[in-house]
């Protein structure tokens, strides 16, 4: 009787559990097939397709495509950026007072607020007339994934194994060699999972593309959801149905990639 009691509150843990994860899928799933007052209601057998056609009518595939492109170039640049910075930090011989004053001045500015940030960026980018560039808006996000793919990056590389590193160096192979063909395939399962956290930060960001992004053809997702909310009300349906579309590309990707992130783990 014991057990059974412990595996019926262990059910109503996960039950309940499971209750207050999908609710707000069901809720958002719900809400963009309803139109009008229908969208307040919890159940109803009505169910339309107006909300996401009226996205296709308006051109919500270019702003995902802003969005795709927007991301993606952020979390390539991060990546080029910090896998060497975090390997030559990791492993190369350097200053100790170089390595920690380095690592405290990218840790201090990912913890200055974003709205601080934006006001010199906006002013310089005003005066060279870089404004409302996707790709510039690509090098401000690096102010929020850079430092953090940097830090994520440094642990993988200093749990990697240094005996096939002294091994290369044994055989006369110089640090790039030993970046691209060595380390890279070792810590790849870090660099996959820094690559998703990168891809969310700029799929959700709105600050940054708010200010600096002023035409409507190079709105971003955030940006479109954010226009449904107005003096006249609130598009919820809308809204709901953006807020589906524009979260299918993310799970697509990680659901792809994360069997190899779990493989990388296991080879390790």
């Amino acid at each position: 009787m014991r057990i059974s009691l412990e595996k019926v509150l262990l059910g109503l843990a996960v039950a309940l559990i499971l209750l207050w994860t999908l609710s707000p899928i069901y809720w958002i799933v719900n809400v963009s097939l309803k139109v009008g007052l229908e969208v307040y209601e919890v159940f109803s057998p009505k169910f339309s397709l107006s909300n996401y056609a009226k996205l296709l009518e308006e051109g919500f595939a270019r702003y995902l495509v802003n969005t795709v492109y927007l991301a993606t170039l952020t979390t390539f640049i991060s990546l080029i950026l910090s896998v060497p910075a975090a390997y030559a930090i990791a492993r190369l011989r350097m200053s100790e007072f170089f390595k920690r004053g380095f690592l405290a001045w990218t840790l201090f500015a990912r913890t200055i607020p974003p709205i601080v940030l934006i006001l010199p960026i906006y002013v310089m980018f005003s005066q060279l007339k870089l404004l409302d560039n996707l790709n510039i808006v690509a090098l401000a996000y690096q102010i929020y994934t850079l430092p953090f793919s940097l830090w994520t990056l440094i642990g993988f590389f200093r749990e990697a194994p240094k005996e096939i590193e002294e091994a290369a160096l044994i055989d006369g192979a110089d640090p790039l060699r030993i970046l691209l063909e060595i380390m890279l395939p070792v810590v790849m399962p870090g660099i996959v999972a820094t690559a998703i956290f990168c891809l969310l930060m700029s799929w959700n960001e709105f600050l940054y593309a708010v200010i600096l992004l002023q035409s409507l053809k190079n709105y971003t997702v955030p940006l479109v959801i954010a226009s449904y909310i107005s003096e006249w009300g609130v598009k919820w349906g809308e809204m709901a149905a953006a807020g589906i579309i524009s979260s299918l590309p993310m799970l697509l990707f990680t659901s792809y990639v994360q069997r190899y992130m779990v493989l990388g783990f296991l080879r390790k």
